[in-house]
């Protein structure tokens, strides 16, 4: 077993003094990440438009209030009515007991003691009906023009008529609800509350030539908000007898804010040309033996160079002749690619890192057919990195393939 052990140490060792190790480069650059959708290129500018429909929720929960109040007001005023007619027949009866007794004792009539007549005691009335105390509903604050244009900008346009129009219709919140849980124990014991709700807003995008490019609406399943902590039950229901008003107001701002915040990324990812930064990784090939990797080094830098580039324009045609550059260095080293020699200079592993930079490169000219099939081979090559570097670039490559089809 011992000698087993030994001889596949060995081997191991063998394989790992003839084997090529990869640099891993983490390298960063920036990129206009192209729309979803293209606009028309003849439009430049952008408008957005606010329908302010919570509105039409405030009137609505005032003319309730009103229509509550008013009714309210008819039930007491019957009450009322009822309560003064059934005063009235009380004092009615007490007022002849009254001139009874006043008859008798003016006849000096007195109790057999020879002490006066007690006076008749005043009736029980019924419980005079309290005035109606409806209260008035707490209405949505204004969230103004202004306050929706600083926090939605489409990248790459400006701000200004003769362009795209991108309407919001602001609706009600709604299905407010407020969710405890309790935490720890003893006195660490804390009650934490959030409040649930939905903010629909319906978005629309169109454009003077292409008509509606996007009609939805936002935000329709629920969201939180949370609350303060509080170290008893009894606390949160003072918070709320307290602060109830502003709680709802404070609720309302910042669900507006956050959902504004989404939707400016959903339009911007749709519609914008938003600039970004990529992180990945370029390899190289660390010196080893006698083989000379100076013109794997110098593939690796002119790949680094030509990815510096391509943030200059949407198309990226100001970066073409670098990355044609980098990808025939590229492909000048592979032609001497042997895949079954693991001692050659190329070798598989070297192969596969090769594949997995020049994917890269071609996916930033817009190559993404050959892309997908050079991402094919470095995935099938049977090295461990090659496999785990395409996983993680797969998904970004499908959607910058969606993305550049949608405009060349």
């Amino acid at each position: 077993m011992k000698k087993i052990l030994l001889t596949a140490t060995i081997l191991l060792g063998f394989g790992i003094a003839h084997s090529q190790n990869i640099n891993d480069n983490k390298i960063t650059f920036k990129y206009i990440q192209l729309p979803l959708i293209k606009i028309d290129d003849q439009f430049t500018n952008y408008q957005i438009l606010v329908e302010h429909d919570y509105n039409q929720a405030n009137e609505d929960s005032l003319a309730l209030f009103q229509a509550r109040k008013d009714l309210a007001v008819v039930e007491f005023q019957r009450k009322i009515v009822l309560y003064q007619t059934s005063r009235d027949s009380l004092d009615k009866i007490h007022l002849r007991k009254l001139s009874t007794w006043q008859k008798n004792v003016n006849s000096g009539l007195t109790k057999p003691d020879g002490s006066v007549l007690d006076k008749p005691f005043p009736p029980n009335y019924p419980a005079q009906p309290a005035y109606p105390n409806i209260k008035a509903p707490h209405l949505h604050k204004a969230y103004t023009n202004q306050n929706v244009k600083q926090r939605v900008a489409l990248a790459g346009f400006e701000d200004g008529l003769g362009g795209i129009q991108i309407t919001f219709k602001l609706l009600p919140i709604q299905n407010i609800s407020i969710v405890k849980s309790k935490k720890g124990t003893g006195s660490s014991t804390k009650y934490s509350y959030s409040a649930r709700y939905t903010l629909p807003i319906v978005v629309t995008v169109a454009s003077p030539t292409q008509g509606t490019l996007l009609e939805t609406t936002m935000f329709t399943s629920a969201k939180s908000y949370k609350m303060s902590d509080q170290k008893s039950e009894y606390d949160h229901q003072i918070y709320m007898l307290e602060r109830k008003d502003e709680f709802y107001d404070k609720l309302e701002l910042y669900a507006r804010n956050a959902a504004f915040s989404d939707v400016n990324n959903v339009l911007n990812n749709k519609f914008g040309f938003v600039n970004k930064s990529r992180r990945t990784e370029v390899y190289s090939v660390k010196s080893f033996k006698n083989y000379d990797y100076t013109d794997v080094t110098q593939s690796y830098t002119l790949a680094v160079q030509a990815l510096q580039t391509v943030s200059a324009d949407r198309d990226r045609d100001g970066a073409m002749d670098k990355l044609d550059e980098a990808i025939d260095a590229i492909k000048l080293i592979l032609e001497e690619s042997s895949l079954s020699d693991k001692k050659t200079r190329i070798n598989a592993k070297v192969t596969a890192m090769l594949q997995c930079n020049l994917a890269e490169l071609l996916a930033w000219q817009g190559e993404y057919d050959k892309a997908d099939a050079t991402v094919n081979i470095a995935k099938n090559s049977g090295e461990g990195k090659a496999k785990r570097h395409c996983k993680s670039v797969t998904s970004f490559y499908a959607d910058q393939r969606k993305r550049w089809d949608a405009h060349y």
